[in-house]
């Protein structure tokens, strides 16, 4: 928040103050109109929004760092972190034989040192846990920006099987901020809870806590299996990822978590097609209701979307809006960003940054405060829906880099 917009605040509080200081120190007449009882948090009022500048879109930065068809069936389920060195990872699905989810996958990684003008080779990181019989998915990577490790979660699939209780949750871990990185190790034990499965992470990126009680922790999302059906959780380290701890459940499916507020995160939950969010104020040990958001889009089958908190109490959300499914394409396309300067309560400022076909997405923000978006991107309004004739092209992963000046409540897109 702008420092002349916290000023402003500070003195209409403390006029308010001294309005209601009479009534304080007297009995106040039976005929007064009393305050109603306050059954919602009221939020600040924070003043003109975006009134000292412009953001233009020729200023986002493109690139691509992987294509369907290169060195891969196609690439999905993409995530994207900062290292604690700077450099940009962004992790996905490398499926080999097939676009279709559970066959032959593995986890690869390429890695940016220029602030994603330029990328690594893919690196494997699964490939010795893989003999082609399995599919590593959901690529959910936690930075500890404090050591330089960063903790990358999958969930294993048996090949060509949908059934959940046969799963493993796998980790790989890196020492030097993503240089190098060891070998998978089942972490299912660690985890996931007793007489659970898990059926994926996040998709998306983990968080360190930045401020407040539980500055330092590490959380990500992670969905578990009881064998009828999944719910949410938060999984956490207070110890640089020594032990992990499994918060209380909240409404299941595809989640993303993120700093809101100090002392408060929230989640936010693709279910059929609407956006549901729910808050923890301990750390994600436990969680509010889940409810529905209807200041987010809501489309037919819906779509995994990402959550950034960028500071103080604004938030960031980025996902398809949603088009019209056709007997060829389906209805994944136009991908938005909102933001909210009120801990994801409320969104008061959107706008389109791709118009064609557009999925799953993740950001991360850089050293430098600009804001990197990883997301599913395609040639056409809404991507091919023709089977194995997917041509090469037909999905890529595009990283949008956007000005810092996107996290800040003075400015907008004009």
């Amino acid at each position: 928040m702008k420092t002349e917009n916290k000023c402003m605040y500070r003195a209409t509080l403390v006029a308010g103050l001294l309005l209601m200081l009479p009534c304080a120190l007297s009995a106040c007449g039976d005929d007064e109109i009393q305050r109603p009882a306050v059954t919602a948090p009221l939020m600040p009022d924070l003043g003109p929004e975006a009134t000292e500048g412009t953001i233009s879109l020729s200023q986002i930065e493109t690139s691509t760092p992987f294509t369907a068809g290169t060195g891969a069936n196609s690439y999905r389920i993409p995530s994207i972190v900062t290292a604690g060195d700077g450099s940009l990872l962004v992790f996905c699905e490398a499926r080999h034989e097939s676009w279709m989810d559970k066959s032959h996958t593995d986890i690869v990684v390429r890695r940016s040192t220029d602030n994603g003008q330029t990328w690594s080779e893919a690196v494997n990181l699964t490939a010795s846990a893989n003999g082609g019989g399995y599919a590593f998915m959901d690529p959910t990577p936690v930075v500890d920006s404090g050591t330089g490790k960063i903790f990358l979660f999958c969930c294993r699939w048996v090949k060509s099987d949908a059934d959940a209780t046969k799963n493993r949750a796998f980790r790989i871990v890196s020492t030097d901020n993503g240089k190098n990185w060891g070998a998978p190790e089942d972490v299912t034990e660690q985890v996931i809870r007793t007489g659970y499965f898990s059926s994926g992470f996040g998709p998306g990126s983990g968080i360190r806590i930045s401020q407040g009680k539980y500055a330092g922790r590490l959380v990500f999302a992670s969905r578990q299996y009881d064998g009828s059906s999944s719910t949410g959780v938060a999984v956490y380290s207070d110890d640089h990822g020594v032990t992990w701890k499994i918060g209380s459940e909240v409404l299941g499916g595809e989640c993303q978590i993120a700093e809101s507020g100090e002392n408060r995160l929230t989640i936010n939950i693709r279910k059929g097609a609407d956006r549901y969010s729910a808050t923890s104020k301990d750390g994600g040990q436990s969680w509010s209701s889940a409810l529905k958001d209807a200041g987010l889009p809501s489309f037919t089958s819906g779509c995994h979307a990402s959550v950034l908190g960028v500071g103080g109490n604004m938030v960031l959300y980025c996902g398809p809006k949603g088009g019209t499914q056709t007997s060829s394409n389906d209805n994944r396309s136009e991908l938005m960003l909102y933001r909210s300067a009120t801990s994801a309560e409320g969104w008061t400022r959107s706008q389109l940054l791709y118009e064609l076909a557009a999925g799953y997405s993740d950001m991360t923000q850089l050293p430098d405060g600009r804001v990197a978006i990883v997301f599913e991107a395609g040639p056409e309004k809404g991507f091919t829906r023709q089977g194995g004739n997917r041509p090469a092209g037909w999905m890529r992963l595009d990283v949008l880099v956007l000005p810092k000046e996107v996290t800040d409540y003075g400015y907008w897109f004009e």
